[in-house]
């Protein structure tokens, strides 16, 4: 407050403020809050301040008129004749337009005049959040305000939005054209989209690039993951199932209910520390990371029940995960979040209560490491046919993998049958170490070294190559070495002076991080590639489903002609791709006169014409 009318010093101005808050509240549209003290035209000195409607009305002499703006310039125009003889004018001087919006809190509730319960209830408030501009703005304003007339803050955090700049980092204006017109961007992208952008791309209360090319790369994995998952959960497992205690899920069902208790944890931290991005990200990464490109894919099988009841332990993990997740976005995604809220419940998320994460048991501690040994193996195995160029729809006779021991035990040997599908093997062999498939080979650390070494250094780096493979695994693993060079001079290793790398010594395929290892062995035998070329008809058949618009649950009847091998093929497997198309008739060698729909399709090079009609009646 800049200005003060006379007579009315600082120590009163508490007292002054609580009594006309009536008049101290009232916004002015244009210049301010127009100051309720009338100032004598003769007499400069004759001041008086005028503290409610009712008294304005006794001193102007008759009642305002029924619709009475307080605002400037209509406040201009109540006047009186002074005892001296002269008249009564309002002061010019108005409150800067931000007291206005400082006095939000108390104006809100209309306090002190009535609601003093609600307002101490929400008086401080927990935090507010604007643009950096407004530091000297509501910031201040609010805080002077309240520490003048209540002696305390207005409120407890500041969240601040820092400047959204251009995509070349170039503060917005109009005149330089490159401004972005936020209407069209939420025209063009939705409310939600943008929302996520924004708060993912950065911190919040840092500098913000806006390019419109980064926003479906930054969100539109997520949102397709989270639309995915839950059509999938639609289409799939929507049957009303008993839903079985958790304890009794298999171990995929309470591994990932368990990476939701912690999601639920760390979002609800970065809520509570006022770090909104921090909680975005770690929804965005279990959706799209631990839910859709894991769960869902694993488990498929489990959900895909054409003839009878899907799994009910799966398909109540995947609800309580998608519940809980649409709760956890509420507060970044409103419209989204209670779209998917809706679909899975039929109330909204915002009259929801907040997920609370369960106590996981002693028993499900080792569960996370072996699951995470599982997904790294897989990654592994991918890497390791893809530098072969073999496809995953080609089953493979046999893979060896070593992992360490603190991921080995039961869950890691029944999460094997997971690991097998997803790679497309026959069988797995866990080995006890890696020595029979890659050999270990010490790569030396410089700059580790020459902090303890100095001009020896090259001498040291020289001599870890005499380390024994158990060294090197003892290094690994944190441990120390020691070994002398060809002089008898003896160095010392510690886990940061080497890097451990592995060479191949096998003709398997072998990928390896660290101590995880996954070994395929790439010789495909006649029974393995006609698997696999049955496993290239249900891939394109399936395809094919799409196109003709059947549902999910519609049963076909297939023909299909072309090369001898594929044929071939076709006829040992014809049950297998029966089971996985929903196929009632598959006819080898002849095509469908009445088909829905006939194309032709590449199966490893080789043209194969297939066949599709809707299957009416029995089987």
């Amino acid at each position: 407050v800049n200005w003060q009318p006379p007579e009315v010093g600082a120590g009163r101005f508490g007292e002054w403020l609580e009594n006309n808050v009536d008049w101290a509240l009232s916004r002015d549209r244009y210049w301010g809050t127009p100051l309720p003290v009338w100032v004598c035209d003769a007499d400069p000195k004759h001041v008086e301040v005028i503290g409610s409607y009712a008294q304005l009305a006794h001193r102007w002499g008759q009642p305002l008129p029924e619709h009475f703006d307080p605002h400037k310039p209509f406040i201009d125009g109540y006047r009186w004749s002074c005892d001296c003889g002269g008249t009564m004018h309002r002061a010019a001087e108005v409150i800067d337009t931000w007291f206005d919006s400082g006095a939000m809190p108390y104006a809100q509730w209309h306090y002190p005049f009535e609601h003093a319960e609600a307002f101490a209830a929400h008086f401080p408030a927990d935090y507010i959040c604007e643009g950096v501009d407004q530091t000297r703005g509501w910031f201040y304003s609010l805080l002077a305000i309240a520490t003048t007339a209540f002696d305390s803050p207005a409120y407890k955090n500041v969240i601040v939005n820092e400047l959204v700049l251009d995509a070349e980092g170039q503060k917005m204006s109009k005149s330089k054209g490159n401004a972005v017109n936020p209407w069209e961007m939420l025209q063009e992208f939705g409310a939600d989209t943008m929302r996520l952008y924004l708060l993912v791309s950065s911190q919040v209360w840092l500098p913000k690039r806006f390019d419109k090319k980064q926003i479906t790369q930054v969100t539109g994995d997520f949102l397709r993951a989270l639309r995915n998952s839950y059509e999938f959960f639609r289409l799939y497992a929507s049957q009303d199932l008993a839903v079985p205690p958790r304890a009794q899920r298999p171990d995929i069902d309470r591994w990932v209910l368990e990476r939701l208790d912690t999601t639920i944890v760390e979002v609800t931290r970065a809520w509570a520390s006022y770090e909104p991005t921090a909680g975005v990200r770690a929804i965005m990464d279990f959706v799209v990371d631990d839910l859709s490109n894991w769960y869902v894919r694993v488990t498929r099988e489990r959900f895909w029940a054409p003839d009878s009841q899907a799994d009910a332990a799966a398909v109540a993990t995947l609800k309580e995960c998608l519940v809980a997740v649409s709760r956890l976005l509420a507060p970044a995604a409103p419209f989204a979040s209670d779209w998917l809220h809706r679909s899975l419940t039929g109330t909204s998320v915002h009259l929801a209560g907040w997920p609370v994460a369960a106590d996981v048991s002693p028993a499900e501690e080792g569960l996370s490491p072996a699951v995470d040994a599982i997904r790294r193996l897989a990654s592994l195995a991918r890497a390791a046919r893809e530098t072969a160029k073999l496809r995953v729809r080609q089953p493979l006779a046999r893979m060896q993998v070593a992992v360490p021991v603190a991921a080995r035990g039961p869950i890691f040997d029944r999460l094997l049958l997971i690991l097998q599908s997803e790679v497309n093997v026959k069988q797995i062999v866990p080995v006890a170490s890696d020595t029979d498939l890659v050999r270990l080979r010490a790569k030396a650390n410089f700059r580790a070294l020459g902090k303890r070494y100095g001009k020896e250094t090259p001498l040291a780096a020289a001599a870890a190559q005499r380390l024994t493979q158990d060294q090197l695994r003892t290094l690994e693993s944190g441990g120390s070495a020691e070994v002398t060079d060809e002089n008898g001079r003896p160095f010392a290793y510690f886990a940061d002076d080497v890097a451990v790398e592995r060479e191949v010594t096998t003709d398997w395929l072998v990928a390896s991080d660290g101590p995880f290892v996954a070994a395929l062995d790439p010789g495909i035998t006649p029974e393995l590639a006609a698997e696999g070329i049955a496993r290239e008809l249900i891939s394109q058949i399936q395809r094919l489903r799409r196109e003709a618009g059947f549902a999910v649950s519609d049963r076909i009847t297939l023909g299909m002609t072309g090369p001898e091998a594929v044929l071939a093929a076709a006829r040992t497997h014809g049950p297998f791709i029966q089971d996985e198309t929903l196929g009632r008739r598959l006819t080898v060698g002849a095509l469908d006169p009445a088909a829905d729909l006939t194309q032709a399709a590449d199966i490893e090079g080789q043209t194969v014409t297939i066949s599709l009609r809707r299957h009416e009646g029995g089987a």
